[in-house]
């Protein structure tokens, strides 16, 4: 799991993010959350949940931090942050579960895996309730929408970003993190069908750390080992490189001999591309997946015609050596969550035709 000093490095702790989540689970946090209504949304407080993953991994805390400030500028919502204590679909759904019992108004859900999801999204639509998913989607599901980036086109950049570094020719190890999570599969799709078109890349895997940081530190180090001839590793799911450096000896060891490319862009993976020992980044909006999320969700429940496309998209950051300072600097500026609304500022989403 990942360790407290990096968790407050983030301006939080895991203490504080497990408790926030066990009391929004026992009906604690809020006082809006007893059934109401369906009427007359628009002139009352709205209740909005945004259900990462986990609460044990460090990628989400912008987003929580990005639905309190949109939350705060609407000033008419009120926003439940809640998930497993970690990565689990049949958790999630009893999380969902428990949401649709106490109708809130609007759900914002990260899919760890899809098929889990349907049934308590169909109940939660049923209800009256507007729900979205952002980050992993539910395409099977009754959500009205997904907002995040194109899974597919970020595979086919991972794909593109290891074949500058590595060349033409060699073998790829893939990685990646739940075996069930929607956006992960397609990320793996998209790379693959890219490394595909080059007759002398093979690849290897995947192989899968479910989202666990120990796990995924070990998973690296022992590919690194056993096979230090590989021309690169492309991860879809960035865990490893969200710890500390020193539990990574066989990436130290390597330095740019077998090429890493991995996803996301987040303050504890720079210091690795600054260092030589990670090509690049591919990121995503982690502040906008609360920010828009929560001003998505407030659009479709206050205004009586807000069309938006089934894919609402974000753009995806690269990081590599050339611009890995300014990305030093910008999560710097954001330590706290007032430095990460001014660091990570985008206007929110209003409705699309």
């Amino acid at each position: 799991m990942t360790n407290d000093r990096t968790i407050r490095a983030c301006g939080t702790t895991r203490r504080r993010l497990l408790r926030t989540g066990a009391l929004s689970g026992a009906g604690i946090v809020g006082t809006t959350l007893l059934a109401r209504p369906w009427v007359a949304r628009a002139a009352r407080r709205l209740t909005i949940a945004v259900i990462p993953k986990s609460l044990d991994n460090s990628v989400f805390y912008y987003a929580h931090y990005g639905a309190e400030k949109r939350a705060k500028e609407l000033g008419d919502v009120d926003v439940i942050w809640t998930a497993s204590p970690t990565s689990d679909a049949n958790q999630e759904a009893q999380v969902l579960t428990g949401l649709v019992s106490r109708h809130v108004d609007g759900m914002a859900v990260d899919a760890n895996a899809p098929q889990p999801l349907v049934g308590p999204i169909a109940q939660a639509v049923a209800q009256g309730i507007k729900v979205i998913t952002w980050d992993s989607d539910v395409p099977d599901s009754k959500r009205q929408l997904f907002y995040g980036v194109d899974s597919i086109a970020m595979g086919r950049k991972l794909a593109e970003e290891t074949v500058k570094a590595m060349g033409t020719s060699g073998t790829v190890i893939l990685v990646s993190g739940g075996p069930g999570a929607t956006n992960l599969n397609a990320r793996l799709k998209g790379a693959t069908d890219t490394l595909a078109k080059y007759p002398n890349i093979k690849t290897l895997g995947p192989f899968f750390h479910d989202d666990d940081l120990v796990k995924a530190q070990q998973l690296t180090n022992n590919l690194l080992v056993s096979h230090p001839d590989a021309g690169a590793i492309l991860m879809v799911a960035g865990v490893p490189f969200f710890g500390k450096m020193s539990a990574l000896p066989a990436v130290i060891k390597n330095k740019g001999k077998v090429k890493i490319i991995t996803t996301d862009v987040l303050a504890p993976e720079l210091p690795f591309v600054k260092d030589g020992y990670v090509q690049a980044l591919v990121g995503q909006d982690y502040w906008g997946w609360g920010y828009q999320s929560v001003s998505i969700l407030h659009n479709l429940l206050t205004k009586s015609n807000c069309p938006y496309p089934k894919l609402v998209p974000q753009n995806m950051p690269v990081v590599s050596a050339a611009n890995v300072d300014d990305w030093i600097k910008r999560w710097k500026d954001a330590a706290t969550p007032a430095g990460a609304a001014e660091a990570f500022k985008e206007p929110p989403i209003g409705c699309m035709a």
